[in-house]
């Protein structure tokens, strides 16, 4: 090592910061600061006042509008390139939005995307009445599966086969019976290569990473379309609003979801 001592010492420092300093200004110079710019209303908006009712409304359009975009692409992107596309349909807010974009892309009525139902038996009573009225309104007919050994609408039978209280003695079996294997079967039974549904990421943590398109871990593996990804509750019913989409009954009595009737109480 090289050791500087006394006056030569401190001229070598006087050299290092006249250096630097020389570096810093020419530097400086080859920047110049942008004169600040104010952002350019839209024309129906003056500098000084503006309608905020209609911005909150033209910016909810506008997301709705992409939004729609995004879910009708994912949705062709599923039925253009696969065989067998399937809609596992519950009726929520997000499954008849969903079931609207393919009325609209005409894959409900040419079939290259199925409709599949799963009729557990507990379901509120408006919901398979609800579901042959879409059926009429799209122009299609939905595949319905039920609990195995059962033909499709007979309450009657399910309940000698397994019991009418099975949900009150043993839900995990009730689970199995009445919606596992039954929603299995049916994709199985359909040849699903491509599995469309209404998962969102605000439903829990567990979803609040999913995508438009994942592989989901059943029978091997399949593709899962997820086009409602990113939309919220509150986009779903918006959408519903605006373009007076055919909904559950339920939600006017005040119930913001539906599946089975014994595990949503009357609001």
């Amino acid at each position: 090592p090289i050791h500087f001592f006394g006056k030569k010492k401190r001229n070598m420092k006087l050299s290092l910061l006249a250096v630097t300093s020389a570096l810093l200004l020419s530097s400086a110079s080859a920047f110049t600061v942008p004169a600040f710019v104010s952002p350019r209303l839209p024309s129906s908006l003056s500098s000084t006042t503006y309608d905020q009712e209609q911005f909150i409304a033209e910016s909810k359009a506008m997301r709705l509008a992409h939004l729609e975009e995004q879910a009708m692409y994912a949705l062709k992107i599923s039925c253009e390139n696969y065989d067998n596309a399937v809609f596992p349909n519950a009726m929520i807010a997000g499954d008849v939005v969903i079931t609207h974009l393919l009325g609209r892309l005409g894959y409900l009525e040419s079939g290259k995307a199925k409709v599949m139902v799963v009729d557990t038996f507990h379901l509120f009573e408006e919901t398979m009445p609800f579901l042959r009225s879409l059926e009429k309104t799209y122009g299609f007919e939905a595949e319905v599966f039920c609990a195995e050994g059962v033909p499709v609408g007979d309450k009657a039978a399910f309940d000698k086969k397994y019991g009418a209280n099975l949900w009150r003695e043993d839900i995990e079996q009730y689970d199995k019976v009445c919606k596992v294997e039954p929603f299995q079967r049916g994709l199985k039974t359909l040849g699903t290569d491509c599995m469309i549904n209404g998962r969102t990421r605000w439903q829990g943590f567990e979803r609040a990473w999913i995508d438009q398109f994942e592989n989901a871990p059943i029978g091997g593996g399949l593709a899962k379309c997820n086009p409602l990804a990113y939309w919220t509750l509150e986009d779903c019913f918006d959408y519903i609003a605006k373009y007076e989409v055919p909904h559950h009954p339920c939600h006017a009595q005040g119930y913001p979801s539906h599946g089975d009737a014994k595990d949503h109480p009357h609001p």
